[in-house]
């Protein structure tokens, strides 16, 4: 039997690649707080630099810009990252289950959509986004803080064993780190990798090719 009982996907730019999705989202939220938009390779470099907060002009509260950027991104122009489908089919294979816990604070129903679009929804037991954090009525102890969703999915799922938490972010690691999870950074950017190194990650991979194989190295799936 696997020990892994969960496994938690991010959605944007770890389970599908969505750049274009990501740099309208941005544009919106700093038009809607009076800057314009950056150039797409500038946005680029500062995303893989995570620096994307130097462009949010100095007077507009940074944790409202992205609650602003999380209400307004929407899939447009994704497509499933390198090796999604198998990793999904090898899960199902062992009688996992697989969640996807998104940080947009939109219906559920969108990412629903998207997945569908790519044959996928099949293989993903429940989606959640932060419009449901809201609904539920739990708090971010820290933005993007996805850990009470997490909880109450393994509750609400029956889970047992261990829960796999799978995302590109930094607070996709410390919200897992809460529960006891543990986190796979995915990155198809390995600049991006950085800030996850310096928390103590240790487990990285580019694509669902190579978390398959860490699963398994890792004894996580056996």
């Amino acid at each position: 039997m696997p020990r892994v009982g969960l496994v938690i996907l991010d959605y944007d730019q770890t389970t599908v690649e969505n750049i274009i999705d990501f740099y309208e989202a941005y544009c919106q939220a700093l038009r809607l707080n009076g800057a314009d938009c950056v150039a797409f390779p500038d946005f680029m470099t500062l995303l893989k630099e995570n620096r994307l907060g130097e462009k949010i002009p100095r007077e507009v509260d940074h944790d409202e810009f992205w609650r602003i950027f999380r209400r307004v991104y929407i899939s447009r122009h994704s497509r499933p990252l390198n090796g999604l489908r198998e990793f999904l089919l090898s899960l199902k294979n062992f009688n996992v289950k697989v969640v996807v816990i998104s940080g947009r604070e939109t219906s559920p129903w969108y990412i629903f959509w998207d997945l569908r679009r790519h044959g996928l929804d099949s293989y993903i037991d429940d989606v959640l986004t932060f419009h449901d954090l809201e609904l539920l009525g739990y708090k971010e102890e820290f933005l993007f803080d996805k850990s009470e969703l997490m909880n109450y999915v393994k509750k609400k799922h029956g889970v047992s064993g261990d829960v796999v938490c799978i995302g590109d972010y930094i607070a996709d690691y410390y919200s897992c780190r809460k529960i006891n999870g543990i986190f796979i950074g995915v990155n198809v950017f390995s600049e991006r990798n950085i800030d996850l190194e310096k928390a103590g990650v240790k487990i990285l991979a580019r694509d669902f090719y190579e978390v398959l194989v860490l699963m398994f190295e890792n004894g996580l799936l056996r």
